[in-house]
């Protein structure tokens, strides 16, 4: 069988006089339609002619010679450019400044400002009187006879869980001790070393240096769950007033917002119990933050300060309220810098285990420092939450055994990173600092400054009363330590858009307007023209495939003739 269509030209043979070929390229009255180019050129030169934008005419004006119109197109060129540049330099500065940060109450009611958790620390971390009872449990453990002194001198090597205080030290010393305490340190009930429960067991109590509480100028107990109970903190248990966050909301009378009528407490400064101090100072450690917040100074958030020996001491607090606007809520996080409240409820898996408890932005640091620690030394400082690890499986709480790897990596977890930017001389400290790129702050938060005065313990001593003894309630080893709102108001900040949608489309109007003229008008003009020449194509791809479609179709029904 052959195809005549392609080898026959017998005048016999009629091809298909209704050919689909033929009637393409006729139009409705006989004529050859124009081609989608050619239609769009006329009507772009039409476009140019009528269009209300300035000095676009000239381009085709039979007026003008062809220099003039080469330095029209030149003119419109260059502007066209501007244009463009100005408008991206303008959209850069717009997304860079998104958000802002504005004052929107500088007498915000301090009543509505919640007051800050304390913690007091005592600068001796181990007690005189816990250590001797501790060694003597030691000394009755072990089988070789020893003097109390010895596990005295070894008992100091704790303090390295708090600090490293720079003495030169064997670790081969940590290691005996630390197996020595293995086996004889440990209760019958327990798999390995307990370094919680011994450090507990050998920390000052509370009631031994905090001896009289007032608080809005009225005497309290001082052990209570509105006053101070002991918590963990970065220097181990501490005893810290306002853990539960009892004092959020109080009323006018109660602002906390001057010296009577804030927290007074009165501290033992004795040295009577002195065995084991961490720090170059004779006074107390005191950390104000917030009562949602674990007390680390390195985790951001909590201030440290250190009050003398025998002085009368004013902690002036100064707070900021920081909100942030709903109309942010569109935003991703990490677009916006921070976390709302609902957004740590309701995240994926991963930042829901990372934000399972309230999200504070120092809690997410040390969850992040918990997870670094026990990813490289393979335990857990025993001052850490619990509650903030993620998995508790197999973890075991530091030793003296791990000390070594702790001062290893003590630069990595002192210096946290939420973002690099590579700073010249500054590249071995960002690669060697504890990265957390998921830690962001809260969306609302509460921001505590913090100044401190002191006075001489002649001047409260002179306010105290004197029984039928003449003696006065203390003698003059105390130390007194006041805590209360410095201002009568707080500062309340907002976090808004910096640009709303109206402002950024009246200045890219603007700087259209100035350059080209532009108009509502223009813009109709333009989307009409583009509008028209696409359904113009697509009504062309719509016919070509309808008629490559019957084509097909008289394709399969052609007459062959066979010779």
């Amino acid at each position: 069988m052959v195809n005549m269509e392609a080898t026959s030209n017998a005048i016999w043979w009629i091809k298909n006089p209704r050919n689909p070929k033929a009637r393409r390229t006729k139009g409705p009255s006989g004529q050859r339609k124009k081609s989608l180019g050619s239609a769009f050129c006329l009507d772009m030169a039409d476009l140019l002619r009528n269009i209300s934008l300035q000095g676009y005419n000239k381009l085709l004006s039979p007026d003008i010679t062809l220099g003039q119109r080469m330095i029209w197109l030149l003119l419109h060129t260059t502007t066209t450019v501007s244009l463009i540049v100005v408008l991206s330099l303008t959209w850069e500065q717009f997304v860079a400044q998104s958000f802002v940060t504005n004052l929107k109450d500088p007498l915000y009611p301090l009543e509505n400002v919640p007051f800050p958790a304390v913690s007091i620390c005592s600068n001796n971390r181990i007690s005189k009187v816990a250590a001797i009872r501790y060694a003597t449990e030691l000394q009755a453990q072990s089988p070789i006879s020893r003097p109390v002194e010895y596990y005295l001198e070894r008992l100091l090597y704790l303090r390295e869980f708090y600090v490293h205080v720079g003495v030169v030290v064997d670790t081969d010393d940590f290691g005996s001790f630390q197996t020595f305490l293995d086996v004889f340190g440990t209760w019958d009930n327990e798999t390995f070393f307990d370094t919680r429960r011994i450090m507990k067991l050998l920390t000052p109590k509370c009631q031994s240096y905090v001896l009289k509480c007032t608080l809005a100028n009225v005497d309290i107990p001082c052990f209570s769950k509105a006053a101070f109970q002991e918590s963990l903190t970065q220097y181990g248990p501490c005893c810290t007033f306002n853990m539960e966050n009892r004092l959020k909301q109080r009323n006018f009378k109660n602002r906390l917002a001057s010296a009577e009528l804030g927290l007074t407490v009165v501290l033992n400064s004795s040295h009577a119990d002195q065995f084991a101090p961490i720090l170059n100072t004779d006074g107390y450690i005191v950390l104000i933050h917030s009562a949602d917040n674990y007390a680390s100074v390195t985790s951001s958030n909590a201030l440290e300060m250190f009050p003398g020996q025998r002085e009368e001491t004013a902690l002036q607090i100064h707070a900021r309220v920081v909100d942030t606007d709903d109309s942010l809520n569109s935003f991703s996080p990490f677009g916006r810098h921070c976390y709302f409240d609902h957004e740590a409820q309701t995240s994926g898996s991963e930042q829901q285990r990372l934000l399972r408890s309230t999200y504070t932005f120092p809690n997410c640091v040390t969850r992040c420092r918990i997870r670094s620690i026990i990813a490289l030394c393979r335990c857990l400082p025993f001052q850490m939450p619990l509650e903030l690890v993620e998995n508790l499986d197999g973890v075991v709480y530091c030793t003296l055994g791990h000390v070594p790897c702790i001062n290893q990596y003590l630069f990595k977890w002192r210096n946290v990173l939420t973002e690099r930017h590579m700073i010249f001389g500054l590249e071995r400290e960002i690669e060697e600092a504890l990265y957390c790129p998921h830690c962001l702050p809260s969306c609302n938060d509460v921001l505590y400054g913090v100044s401190l005065s002191a006075l001489p313990i002649d001047n409260y001593l002179a306010t105290l009363k004197l029984d039928d003894n003449n003696q006065t309630e203390f003698d003059s080893d105390i130390s007194v330590l006041r805590v209360y709102f410095g201002d009568q108001y707080a500062q309340y900040y907002i976090r808004l858009l910096n640009n709303a949608w109206f402002e950024v489309f009246s200045t890219i109007g603007n700087i259209m307007s100035i350059f080209v003229g532009f108009s509502m008008v223009a813009i109709f003009e333009i989307l009409y023209f583009l509008s028209k020449h696409i359904y113009i194509g697509c009504n062309r791809i719509v016919e070509k495939n309808h008629d490559d479609r019957k084509a097909k179709e008289l394709e399969e029904k052609k007459l062959f003739i066979c010779p």
